[in-house]
C-alpha cells in the first residue's frame, strides 16, 4: 500500500470516530501529505481552556517512518523545540537509540496509527518528560520557577484560543451529550452483524462505553475486511 493510501486510511478513521478535543483536516484539497490540526488543552494541565494550532507533515515513505508534527501557535513546554517542533519518542524513527535509551518499543511502528501520536501529545501535556528536553528553558522554569511557568502556558493558551477560526468545530465525542449518543448509535448500527446487546453495557461509565464501542468496531472491521 503507498503512503498516500495508508494517510487516507488514517484521516478517515478518526473522522469516523473523532478524538476528544482534536481536530484534523487536509491542509489543502491537493495535498494530503500535510494535515491542519487543532487541539484543547486538557483539563487540570496548565494548558487547560487553550485551543492550539499544529501541522504534520507525512514522509514518502510513511508508514515506515513517522510524520513531523509542529505547533504553529504560540506554545512553551519542556518537550516542544522553540521552533515548535514536538519532540516525544512516538515520532522518532524506528529502532533502539543507545545515545538517548529509548528503546525500540517506545519509539515508532509501522503499525502505529496518526491516533496514537495525537493521543501521546495530550499525554505530553499532561506530563511533560523533564529528563529529555527539548526546550531546556521551559523545563529550567517548569521545574524551578513554577508560577512563572504556569503563568506562561496560560498566556500562550489564551493566544492560541483567540486563534481559533470560528468555522472550526472541535470534537467532544467523550463529553459532549449529543456527539456520545451519535457514537452510541453509530456502533448500534453494526449490530446487524453482531447478536450482542450494547444496552446491557448501559451501566458502565461514559467514557468506557465509548472505548468498549470503539473495540466492538474494530473488531468488526477486522472480519468484515477477512
Amino acid at each position: 500500500m503507498s503512503a498516500a493510501k495508508f494517510i487516507q486510511s488514517n484521516y478517515k478513521s478518526i473522522i469516523k470516530d473523532p478524538l476528544e478535543g482534536i481536530y484534523v483536516e487536509y491542509a489543502s484539497e491537493d495535498n494530503i501529505f500535510e494535515w491542519n490540526i487543532w487541539m484543547e488543552g486538557p483539563t487540570q494541565t496548565p494548558y487547560e481552556g487553550g485551543v492550539f494550532n499544529l501541522r504534520m507533515f507525512f514522509p514518502d515513505d510513511f508508514p515506515s517512518n513517522p510524520p513531523k508534527l509542529v505547533f504553529k501557535s504560540e506554545f512553551w513546554h519542556p518537550n516542544v523545540y522553540p521552533d515548535g517542533k514536538v519532540c516525544i519518542s512516538i515520532l522518532h524513527p524506528p529502532g533502539e537509540d543507545e545515545m538517548s535509551g529509548e528503546l525500540a518499543s517506545e519509539r515508532w511502528l509501522p503499525t502505529q496509527s496518526v491516533s496514537s501520536i495525537l493521543l501521546s501529545v495530550q499525554s505530553m501535556l499532561c506530563d511533560p518528560n523533564m529528563y529529555s528536553p527539548a526546550n531546556t528553558d521551559a523545563m529550567v522554569q517548569c521545574r524551578d520557577h513554577n508560577k512563572e511557568y504556569l503563568k506562561r502556558c496560560k498566556e500562550v493558551s489564551l493566544k492560541g484560543r483567540a486563534s481559533l477560526p470560528s468555522f472550526i468545530k472541535i470534537p467532544h465525542p467523550d463529553t459532549d451529550r449529543i456527539e456520545h449518543q451519535k457514537q452510541i448509535e453509530k456502533a448500534r448500527g453494526y449490530d446487524l452483524k453482531c447478536s450482542m446487546d450494547i444496552d446491557m453495557f448501559d451501566d458502565v461509565g461514559d467514557g468506557e462505553e465509548i472505548h468498549f464501542l470503539k473495540l466492538i468496531r474494530g473488531f468488526l472491521n477486522i472480519n468484515n475486511n477477512n
